[in-house]
């Protein structure tokens, strides 16, 4: 079976007159119905394997409601579908840290040298060694703020049971309604979740579910990460001092358990996470779609980065290219001054619409593509180790880019 790849629900267009819409992807397959040159269709998913992509579309015909699929060569409009495939919002790191940060900034009355390390090994990737020197403290001292940031590391180091208990223990001493609204959170995705069986690779701590994604898809996904880790580690200069959460649910858990959109195709909230279809195997979609979140979490361990500049490394580097289409919208966007400015693109892509979604995803791979032509992959590992040019080195982009 091939990839199974969850899409934005967007209307694109069908090709040729007469396009036979079937009730699967086989050639043979039953027609549904006749498409007309031209109609809009919206897109559910996509099935990618070792042939053409076939897509399941809704469409309407004489305002009947048709379902059913069709190849990826009948259909307009897909050049920009993938650079919307991997935004969906998520409980990240660092909204556990908004909630958690104050209440540990002062603990047991005063400021705590205890608190201040753990949370300097958390944002450093080091969630273990962060809970091995919150725990006892934590425990001895029953102070809420110890106790919240204990529930952090104990999250962060994919221990979400562990995490209840603690948040629960400080909200019992005191109430927090902040912290009330995170143990919720994490309660839901940890009542959805059902990835209990774990692999270990080099840097890969991987935890998926057991029947319904198979152990040799596992195997391989663990292998990928971790080629993928050392590849792009090389590329970006982070390492990883402990070893990175992957997580791989089912779709239908993988929604449940993060809210993800139906369209979601993966996303990076401190922990890796991808939906796999029942009986996929690995392939290059789903190859591209971890070395997409890879980047994401090897970003993480450099420090913190604008929107435009992870994105456009994460669709690079998992081997994207902006489509002449895309290039043409965007030099047009610019030339009508409707195109932000790299600097405004704000962290949550997931509020945008389709539109705005679609250009911020081409714009910031075309600005990642713009910065490899002019500095080269030294020039951007020096900025990543440098944070302070960054204002200037995004204006200069922007500025040859025509915002």
């Amino acid at each position: 079976m091939g990839t199974w790849i969850p899409l934005l629900l967007l209307a694109v267009s069908v090709k040729q007159d007469q396009t036979p819409l079937r009730q699967s992807c086989g050639a043979d397959a039953e027609t549904v119905a006749k498409l007309p040159a031209g109609a809009e269709v919206t897109i559910g998913f996509v099935l990618s394997g070792e042939g053409a992509a076939c897509y399941k579309i809704t469409a309407k015909i004489d305002g009947k409601e048709v379902r059913g699929y069709v190849p990826g060569t009948a259909l307009e409009g897909l050049d920009s579908f993938e650079q919307g495939l991997r935004s969906a919002p998520a409980l990240g790191f660092s909204d556990v840290m908004t909630v958690v940060r104050p209440a540990a900034s002062v603990a047991a009355g005063k400021p705590s040298s205890i608190a201040d390390r753990t949370v300097s090994l958390l944002d450093s990737g080091q969630a273990q060694t962060a809970l091995e020197l919150i725990e006892p403290a934590a425990r001895a001292t029953k102070d809420p703020g110890l106790l919240a940031l204990a529930g952090a590391a104990a999250w962060r180091a994919d221990d979400s049971g562990k995490a209840l208990k603690y948040w629960r223990e400080a909200l019992d001493l005191k109430p927090d309604p902040a912290l009330e609204g995170l143990y919720k959170r994490v309660e839901k995705e940890n009542t959805n979740d059902k990835s209990q069986a774990r692999i270990y690779g080099i840097r890969i701590a991987f935890r998926y579910e057991p029947g319904a994604i198979g152990d040799d898809t596992a195997h391989a996904m663990v292998a990928a990460l971790d080629q993928e880790f050392a590849r792009v580690s090389g590329e970006l200069g982070c390492s990883a001092p402990e070893r990175i959460v992957a997580i791989a649910q089912s779709p239908d858990a993988y929604r449940k358990s993060t809210d993800a959109a139906e369209w979601s195709g993966g996303q990076y909230d401190g922990r890796i996470r991808v939906p796999v279809a029942a009986g996929e195997v690995m392939d290059a979609s789903l190859h591209r779609t971890l070395a997409h979140e890879i980047t994401h979490a090897c970003l993480s361990l450099t420090g913190t980065w604008p929107a435009w500049l992870q994105e456009g490394l994460a669709q690079k580097l998992s081997g994207d290219a902006v489509s002449p289409q895309m290039r043409d919208h965007l030099a047009e966007l610019a030339k009508d001054g409707k195109l932000t400015k790299l600097a405004n693109l704000g962290q949550d892509w997931s509020r945008m619409d389709t539109a705005h979604a679609l250009a911020a995803y081409g714009l910031a791979l075309e600005a990642v593509d713009l910065l490899y032509a002019t500095y080269g992959p030294d020039g951007l590992r020096n900025l990543l180790h440098n944070p302070g040019r960054l204002p200037s080195v995004t204006f200069e982009l922007g500025h040859r880019l025509g915002l």
